[in-house]
């Protein structure tokens, strides 16, 4: 149940968010923040006359934008596998959705979360447990986690009908970006520097509740599975962000990273289930 207190939050947002609205210029700034993000997260290649005139790293007014950018690049990486499921069988089309979602950004999202698997594998915690995560030569516990990944989403893929597959990879994608940022909202970082510190650093309730806002736009697509799939994911963003707060530390990219991946298995297999 919501509080007396979140209300008022929740009020005092909504109206900032109107207020914000009615400015000119609202939706272009949208625009740039969609765009900002979209290079930070794929490598799909945007026109150049739409490009930013100086590179930027995403803000975390920014970051609002990440569940519509992840929704679309799901969308974009899984149509090729969609089509292709018409002439081979749904188990390789899964597979080669998974590779293409891979090259195409998801392999920013795996790395964080074979990075994390190496830690936890490691046993050891706090700094130790970080400077392991930092390493770049991938371990054993990391090879397994990025398997089980990859053959999960297959899995479940292979188990939806091909007929269902864009749209509840929009959500899953969607989703996945949100609880990213959720646990983003729910962490700490004390370090001095380090790719994800202005984002778990800057990314407040107001944030929180536009990333919110973004993704109810993808609910049309898979009710069930938004619904589910946005609840068992923000638990478990949460359950991460403060597992790894007090473990690691703290919480960095790699943390970001890995929450995204478990909330995307969590939100396919909702949509498995309601399937």
């Amino acid at each position: 149940m919501i509080n007396s207190n979140e209300a008022k939050r929740i009020l005092k947002y909504s109206k900032r968010l109107k207020s914000e609205s009615s400015q000119p210029g609202f939706l272009k700034k949208l625009g740039v923040y969609f765009i900002v993000v979209w290079i930070f997260m794929t490598r799909i290649p945007l026109p150049k006359k739409i490009l930013p005139s100086t590179p930027l790293l995403p803000s975390p007014d920014a970051m609002i934008m990440m569940p519509l950018v992840g929704g679309v690049l799901a969308l974009t990486a899984t149509l090729p596998a969609w089509i292709l499921a018409e002439v081979v069988p749904q188990s390789a089309a899964a597979w080669i959705s998974c590779g293409f979602y891979t090259i195409l950004g998801w392999s920013l999202h795996l790395d964080g979360w074979g990075d994390l698997w190496d830690g936890i594998g490691s046993g050891r915690r706090g700094e130790a447990m970080r400077a392991i995560m930092k390493d770049s030569r991938m371990g054993t516990f990391g090879v397994v986690g990025l398997i089980l990944a990859l053959s999960t989403r297959a899995a479940l893929l292979s188990v939806i009908g091909v007929d269902k597959w864009l749209c509840v990879c929009i959500v899953s994608g969607g989703v996945a970006r949100f609880a990213a940022v959720v646990t983003a909202y729910a962490g700490e970082y004390p370090w001095g520097a380090g790719i994800g510190r202005d984002t778990v650093q800057g990314f407040k309730g107001y944030q929180l509740f536009c990333a919110f806002i973004a993704s109810c736009l993808l609910f049309p697509f898979a009710p069930s599975g938004w619904t589910i799939g946005m609840a068992a994911s923000s638990l478990a963003a949460i359950g991460l962000a403060m597992w790894t707060n007090k473990n690691l530390g703290g919480t960095n990219g790699d943390v970001l990273g890995a929450s995204a991946v478990l909330s995307e298995i969590l939100t396919l297999t909702a949509c498995a289930i309601q399937l």
